[in-house]
């Protein structure tokens, strides 16, 4: 794979870094709020401008980080990392506070990078406050732009120049493969969903951290595996309702469901100390599967786990007997990497399931078979099934040609289902039936 252009954005925090992110990116958008360190981790987008394509990058705000602040240090030291990647950084300030000292701050360690630098001096929402801009030439980067994220003035010009730059230095930059199909990472916070992506992707790419809701947005991370790209995703920990105590863990909330809406695969991460599934957990899964996703269940932290503790594991799990037999299941320990290895080939074999295709003929004849020997009624008639025909996959869709559809409940296309299942091994695969009528 051929790396894309990256611009990063960049700045202290509150300057208004995601807000032009959101204005600019089409496909992901950053969780914006009133409060300072809302973006801990990076988020990225494709971005296309006058047919110039480039990754533009998200980050957490940079800042000294204090000893007891362990997770602003570990933002700081991530997106100075990141900084050494970037083709072009748009250093993000405020017009209205002016330079503040951490402004300073982040000029010293874009200049130490000798990267090109744009300088963005946000919320210039009139042409009256432009010279605002002037303040900011005392940073000592060339390029200044005034711009008002909020409102898109001066955008449009500020992308034109970072467009010109990109196809000056890098002409023949190579558009990234696109990824085959893509996984979220989804479970209750602190599960180890973090710890699990950054063994998957082989590289620091999530904060890991024990303390629950470090990840507040989706992350996404393109990996290469068996000749195909899949995209990761990373998202906030999900917990009941009546747990979410803030408007921000809503919205991290909401955009975890939102990802596993868009995914095609999602890894259901359990936390082995609390081994009883909650509702909320039975509720994603049935949320995924009626979205159209295929689920694969994850028991985490499997070495904490004694002999005795295991086998009340085990027993514990007995009574949602009827829910995992559906789905692939495997038990993994982050700390120690146990089974972490058979992840990625088990999302493959699944996969494979999931974008299976099925001729006409093969499912009209497995259904009439078992029809057959084992006819559906309605009170007391018996129903019709003339074919069926497959119109669609990931996730796999069939449509059934009957006579008075009316008359079709859901048991019996429970009843389909079953006969599919039966002949073909689609564990952790939903299914969906369409009736429609012999004209």
């Amino acid at each position: 794979m051929s790396r894309m252009p990256k611009v990063i954005i960049v700045g202290r925090t509150n300057v208004g870094k995601s807000s032009l992110f959101n204005r600019i990116a089409s496909n992901v958008k950053s969780l914006v709020f009133d409060q300072e360190g809302v973006t801990r981790d990076y988020i990225s987008d494709t971005v296309e401008w006058a047919g110039v394509k480039f990754d533009l990058l998200d980050t957490g705000g940079v800042e000294l980080c204090k000893k007891s602040d362990a997770i602003t240090c570990l933002v700081t030291e991530k997106v100075q990392t990141l900084l050494e990647q970037a083709d072009l950084l748009l250093f993000v300030v405020d017009s209205k506070t002016g330079i503040a000292q951490q402004d300073i701050q982040v000029r010293s360690i874009l200049h130490s990078l000798k990267k090109p630098v744009f300088v963005l001096v946000n919320k210039v929402d009139s042409e009256d406050q432009e010279q605002d801009v002037f303040e900011f030439a005392q940073l000592g980067f060339d390029k200044m732009f005034a711009v008002s994220a909020a409102h898109g003035r001066g955008v449009a010009d500020m992308l034109d120049q970072v467009v010109s730059y990109i196809s000056q230095v890098r002409n023949h930059a190579k558009e990234e493969e696109e990824p085959e199909f893509k996984v979220a990472l989804l479970g209750r916070p602190n599960a180890g969903k973090s710890s699990l992506i950054n063994l998957l992707v082989n590289q620091d790419f999530s904060i890991v951290s024990d303390q629950a809701g470090t990840t507040r947005e989706a992350l996404r991370k393109k990996v290469a595996f068996n000749k195909k790209v899949i995209e990761l995703i990373d998202t906030a920990g999900v917990r009941k309702k009546g747990a979410v105590s803030s408007e921000l863990e809503s919205m991290m909330v909401t955009n975890a469901l939102q990802i596993s809406k868009r995914a095609h695969i999602v890894l259901l991460l359990i936390d082995v100390q609390e081994p009883h599934l909650t509702s909320q957990e039975l509720k994603l899964t049935s949320y995924a599967f009626d979205n159209g996703c295929a689920v694969i269940v994850l028991f985490n932290k499997m070495d904490l786990l004694d002999e005795e503790k295991k086998q009340y594991l085990e027993y514990s799990l007995e009574k949602y007997e009827y829910f995992l037999k559906k789905l692939e299941t495997l038990k993994i320990s982050c700390k120690t990497e146990k089974n972490v290895a058979k992840i990625l080939p088990l999302v493959q074999k699944v996969w494979d399931r999931f974008s299976k295709r099925f001729s006409e003929r093969y499912l009209t004849d497995i259904f009439m078979d078992a029809l057959k020997r084992n006819p559906l009624y309605k009170i007391g008639k018996r129903l019709t099934f003339y074919k069926a025909r497959q119109v669609g996959s990931a996730p796999l869709r069939i449509e059934l040609v009957v006579a008075n559809k009316i008359l079709f409940e859901s048991h019996h296309l429970a009843y389909f289902e079953n006969i599919l299942r039966k002949q073909q091994d689609l564990k952790s695969v939903p299914i969906f039936l369409y009736l429609t009528e012999k004209k």
